[in-house]
């Protein structure tokens, strides 16, 4: 079913776009300043037009997340401000499950666009579990971002070892969207220790 907040044609970017756009998916249960701090990081230093940030309808390898709208709506609470973040329902609109399908159906729909998939080191020390997940690696760049504690088990991660001769120079992020698949840059930046186990550990203490 179509999202009651978000035009089902607005929830993917403009079939012509050439745009570097960053999709930045997740669970969000809840969304909070560490997410945010990775997508204004990537923005930045990559030079980004624009980030789609993409809730996911559930998590294959976490238990069954808050509602989605309830998400969705935290979500653009957080990041629907910035003028260059969207916030899309095509998830859960287009009733998808898993990411190498949404970053399938994103590059189909707008081939031009210099798309760049976002994530925190702490999602990347277990990205070998996700589902084609060398899929997703072979579709469009990636770029990691650094979180509290989780630098060195990421660097250490399956796809870090497999993908190690992909990987960009930190000082040369700029370059990832141009740049085809595989490839990928870690960026260091100043840590924010926010995390969602925390805050629903409070908020179930609460």
């Amino acid at each position: 079913m179509p999202s009651p907040f978000l035009s089902p044609v607005r929830t993917l970017p403009p079939v012509k776009t050439t745009q570097r756009i960053g999709l930045f998916g997740g669970s969000f249960d809840p969304p909070h300043s560490g997410h945010f701090h990775v997508a204004k990081t990537a923005m930045k230093r990559l030079g980004l037009d624009w980030i789609y940030w993409l809730p996911a309808s559930g998590n294959p390898l976490k238990s069954k997340p808050a509602d989605f709208y309830d998400r969705l709506l935290a979500v653009r609470e957080l990041a629907g401000g910035h003028p260059k973040m969207f916030v899309s329902d095509f998830e859960h609109w287009a009733g998808l499950r898993y990411t190498a399908d949404v970053v399938r159906a994103f590059t189909a729909h707008s081939r031009n666009a210099r798309f760049v998939w976002l994530m925190g080191a702490d999602s990347l020390r277990n990205f070998h579990d996700w589902k084609n997940w060398e899929s997703v690696a072979a579709t469009l760049p990636l770029c990691i971002v650094s979180r509290p504690g989780a630098g060195p088990r990421a660097l250490s991660s399956p796809f870090a070892r497999r993908f190690a001769p992909f990987r960009l120079p930190e000082r040369d992020a700029a370059r990832l969207p141009f740049m085809a698949p595989p490839a990928w840059v870690f960026l260091k930046a100043p840590f924010d220790a926010t995390s969602s186990t925390q805050l629903r550990a409070h908020a179930q203490k609460g």
